[in-house]
């Protein structure tokens, strides 16, 4: 679990704190808490902390001091900032020094839970960062780069760090491109990123996150129109590396032309890391939702028995060869992997035909692919334990807006930790994150299938509020609910009329 410290003068709102909301359902442990907050640096200088809670105004310390002092020697250390003022300059100095976010007392256990969902989900992918790391990469501005890219940040705060940080945002273009080490050597990829920084002065600037050891994610601009497009550019930079004993494979998201669409690239380039088994050097993603919509059809009627191999004739009839395979395995890794940096430990059957991939002959190869992934994906659907479904059925039903991993515990007679741990295990998921995931694809599902208002649909999917709804659709689906169902709807009416 993570740990987690709280610190506030009031002993009844830090009481309050402690209360507020399911902290085992975000896999978060509260380790210490105090009124005091020398006592709460005095914890957290001397123990593993993952993130601190801090009021902002205490008479012995105030919390903008405590992040400060924090962060200086615990840079990869979130903080949470709570306060009664709703003051810029706070805001500003708390930003400045280091906080995650700056909520508003009386603290609303929704935005609390947003903002602990973003964090949870930024430490789950650092778990595998290295101590090599660790010192040099956990800065504030890799943790802004972070943020922007997993579209956690609403856009005021987005544009009010980037000030802060020096970031210029009013760019004509923005390309994210995921590096993977082939070698699972970190040393690798230590060298291909000061290797590939020697290339990029007078024609590209850029942003770098480490997501894990073997995986670098650059947000790369070009420093004028004259610059040849970013895939131009890489490859032979690539072949360069892997002549240099630096193997590393390159998904390259579409490139955007707004700063608020950095989340639409990466999305799509991580949707291609797992060909970095192939023999590929890169590829290059694209967000065409015909082309997603109309291979997830083939893939939910599919079967070994019944392949379905006139619809799957039919596709490769009418998109490119190499964009349709990529879409194809991408959608069926995803089905059983949720997170693909453990495709190698957790599948390497699959990973052994990832290595057979070839850039020629994609319908058969994707035959292929889909008729030997099937015992995979049958053997998840049986492991699931009993519990977990009912677990799972029970957030499907979308009948308890104030479900949490706590009652569910209760009513299986089992410890919230236990059923926790046993919950991840078996789907790849911490209990929130599926929980959130799951309303959000229902609510997607509504959108598109009824006439039902937005606000009915917040209801029926169990969202506390509207605005934490919008928020969080546009989060995970890259635009608003009311534009997502229209882009649908107009999709849909043109594909009528060519049919």
């Amino acid at each position: 679990m993570f740990q987690a410290v709280i610190v506030d003068d009031e002993p009844l709102i830090l009481e309050g704190l402690l209360t507020a909301i399911d902290w085992e359902g975000f896999n978060i442990e509260i380790v210490y808490s105090s009124t005091n907050p020398s006592q709460v640096l005095d914890y957290v200088l001397n123990n593993p902390v993952h993130l601190v809670i801090t009021d902002v105004s205490m008479p012995e310390m105030d919390g903008l001091t405590l992040t400060k002092l924090i962060k200086k020697s615990k840079p990869s250390v979130f903080v949470l900032i709570l306060s009664a003022y709703n003051n810029f300059e706070y805001v500003r100095s708390a930003l400045r020094y280091g906080a995650e976010n700056y909520l508003l007392k009386p603290i609303d256990k929704y935005e609390l839970s947003d903002s602990l969902s973003q964090i949870i989900g930024i430490l789950q992918e650092r778990a595998q960062l290295s101590s090599t790391y660790g010192r040099t990469v956990m800065t504030f501005r890799n943790t802004f780069t972070e943020q922007w890219l997993k579209n956690l940040l609403p856009n005021s705060d987005l544009v009010t760090k980037a000030d802060l940080l020096g970031i210029n945002l009013d760019v004509s273009e923005f390309t994210v491109v995921c590096f993977s080490c082939r070698s699972n050597n970190e040393a690798i990829m230590s060298r291909f990123f000061d290797f590939f920084l020697h290339y990029l002065p007078g024609h590209f600037t850029s942003l770098f996150h480490f997501e894990t050891p073997l995986r670098l994610v650059g947000i790369i601009s070009p420093t004028s129109q004259s610059e040849p497009e970013v895939e131009q550019f890489l490859v032979p930079i690539l072949d360069n590396a892997a002549r240099n004993d630096m193997p590393i494979f390159a998904s390259i998201g579409p490139t955007v032309n707004s700063y608020t669409d950095v989340p639409l690239s990466y999305n799509c380039a991580r949707s291609l890391t797992f060909l970095e088994y192939t023999k590929l050097s890169h590829a290059k993603a694209n967000n065409c939702a015909v082309i997603k919509e109309a291979v997830q059809l083939v893939l939910d009627e599919y079967s070994p028995t019944n392949p379905h191999i006139e619809d799957i004739d039919s596709l490769f009839e009418t998109f490119p060869a190499d964009r349709l395979t990529n879409v194809f395995l991408s959608k069926r890794i995803s089905s059983f992997c949720s997170n693909e940096h453990e495709l190698a430990d957790k599948f390497p059957e699959v990973t052994n035909l990832l290595r057979s991939y070839e850039n020629t002959d994609h319908r058969n190869y994707v035959l292929s692919f889909l008729y030997n992934t099937q015992g995979t994906i049958d053997k998840m659907l049986q492991a699931y334990s009993p519990m977990i479904d009912v677990v799972i059925e029970s957030i499907h039903s979308f009948s308890d807006k104030d479900i949490s991993l706590k009652l569910l515990a209760n009513r299986l007679n089992v410890s919230p930790a236990y059923l926790g741990t046993v919950f991840h295990q078996q789907t790849g998921y911490y209990f929130n994150d599926y929980l959130a995931e799951a309303r959000l694809k229902y609510g997607a599902e509504l959108l598109l299938t009824t006439n039902l208002k937005i606000k009915d649909i917040v209801e029926k999917c169990c969202f506390s509020s509207q605005t934490y709804f919008n928020r969080s659709f546009k989060r995970y689906f890259g635009t608003s609910p009311v534009s997502y169902r229209r882009e649908k709807k107009i999709s849909s009416m043109q594909e009528s009329e060519n049919a």
